[in-house]
């Protein structure tokens, strides 16, 4: 078996036993024969039964387990491509499924002698039981993939993600591997695509070899993924000066100047009080369970303060001069995981005071923008009210479908209600999935809030494919 592998799948892995096996399974449904390929699991410090699920799993590939403590994913990753007998490494993260043509798919783009890597699309699977975070991230996973697969679009470091990556062995050892010094989440990935560039590799994104990610992680697990790119931010600009300003790091003044001071305000009280940026990922949970309508705003303020929270504590003293004469207070930088208060004079402290209340005047009308948002949370939004209904739908049309809709009845033929409903039913339902592929007539979708449920009357000539409850039902027409 060993002569004959083509791919060897490397997973790092940590405390995600059903996750992996959701991977497993995936994998061994796909359509090369599983003679060609072998699937490496490296567990990086998981005692929750991993390593004892994948040495007992039945899949019909060659696999393997090891397990090292809990050191970070690259070296769990370089873990894995040592062990390796493929010619060809797949990276994959524990989280994705992979579609059945994706190991053809990734060898598919790699012609013999060819020296590319190769990235796949990793959409976000949510439906309308998901949690808003995760609506959240598929939102702006949408819009990176979109921009990828663009016509003529050149792929840059910063474009690359080794969740769904694939490259020869012998590229990928050539160029040393991931680097080892990134010990927490973020940046190994651009680090390794930036030294691919410079060693002359093409990076390409192949829209076949997909692998659909289910993110698992609620805000709190996010904001902590974002505290740790904003030290390996600092990390990756020390090793690699020279492109620097391309990062996130660059971009400290971005932004409206409220936010920034704002920001600073946040980041100063952060140093001052060590336990206030988990007080503030508190609130957020808070806030998400009562959804106000400008959620996704506030995930992207409270995000790139998480950010900034790490990055500070990764920077020395020089690094952040230059933002500490820009924005005032709030920017001295601290050693991470340490308390520095304050040992100026007193008129040094009392001056500080004013200057942090002229902020907090200067910015009334954004705090009481934000306290009203908060007086109006009390049910959710329309958009998202609608949103949640019609996600469904999404995965209950199949393609080539001639879509309509009704709706329900109005006061007006000018209501403006009547054209923000088509609307958005009909953004919702033009995103078809196969779910029911022997369908293939002309479809109608509809919204009925009628109190004794769907009128009969709106429906006649319609035959009931599936009802999805609140009103929400899929037709096909019926043959005349």
């Amino acid at each position: 078996m060993t002569e004959a592998i083509r791919v060897s799948v490397v997973i790092p892995t940590y405390q995600r036993c059903v996750s992996v096996r959701r991977a497993l399974e995936a994998l061994a449904r796909q359509t090369m024969a599983a003679t060609e390929y072998e699937v490496i699991a490296s567990i990086d410090g998981s005692d929750d039964g991993t390593k004892e699920m994948v040495e007992g799993f039945p899949g019909p590939y060659r696999l393997r387990a090891i397990w090292q403590p809990n050191q970070g994913r690259a070296v769990a990753r370089n873990a894995g491509i040592r062990l390796a007998k493929g010619s060809l490494i797949v990276l994959l993260d524990d989280d994705m499924e992979p579609v059945p043509g994706f190991l053809s798919a990734h060898c598919d783009a790699h012609p013999p002698g060819s020296r590319q890597a190769v990235i796949g699309p990793v959409p976000i699977r949510s439906d309308a039981a998901s949690p808003p975070i995760v609506h959240y991230r598929r939102i702006g996973m949408n819009a990176h993939l979109d921009r990828v697969a663009r016509p003529g679009y050149k792929l840059g470091f910063r474009d690359v993600y080794t969740g769904n990556l694939s490259l020869p062995r012998d590229v990928l050892r050539e160029v040393g591997g991931f680097d080892e010094a990134f010990r927490l989440y973020g940046h190994e990935d651009y680090e390794l695509a930036l030294r691919l560039i410079r060693a002359g590799v093409e990076l390409v994104f192949n829209p076949q070899a997909v692998a659909h990610q289910h993110y698992e992680k609620d805000f709190a697990g996010l904001a902590r993924d974002c505290v740790a790119r904003g030290h390996t931010a600092v990390l990756f600009a020390r090793k690699h000066p020279d492109v620097a300003s391309s990062l996130k790091l660059a971009t400290y003044r971005a932004g409206s100047r409220r936010w920034r001071v704002l920001r600073s305000l946040l980041l100063w009280l952060g140093g001052w009080w060590p336990r206030f940026p988990d007080r503030l990922i508190g609130s957020m949970s808070w806030l998400e369970r009562r959804r106000p309508r400008r959620l996704h705003d506030y995930y992207t303020l409270a995000l790139d303060y998480c950010f900034w929270v790490g990055a500070r504590s990764a920077m020395g003293a020089a690094e952040s001069a230059d933002l500490r004469r820009a924005d005032g207070p709030g920017l001295e930088p601290r050693s991470a995981g340490r308390r520095v208060r304050s040992s100026g004079p007193l008129p040094m402290r009392i001056g500080l005071g004013l200057l942090v209340l002229f902020a907090l005047v200067a910015n009334g009308r954004l705090l009481s923008g934000a306290l009203r948002d908060f007086a109006a949370i009390g049910q959710l939004d329309e958009i998202t009210r609608y949103e949640a209904r019609f996600q469904g739908l999404r995965h209950a049309l199949p393609p080539h479908a001639l879509v309509g809709y009704v709706t329900d009845p109005v006061a007006g033929a000018a209501d403006p209600r009547l054209a923000f409903k088509r609307y958005l039913l009909t953004q919702y339902a033009l995103l078809p999935a196969i779910v029911l592929p022997d369908i293939q007539g002309a479809l109608v979708v509809g919204n009925f809030d009628a109190p004794d449920g769907i009128e009969r009357a709106a429906t006649r000539g319609l035959t009931l494919i599936d009802d999805f409850g609140d009103g929400v039902a899929l037709f096909r027409r019926s043959e005349e």
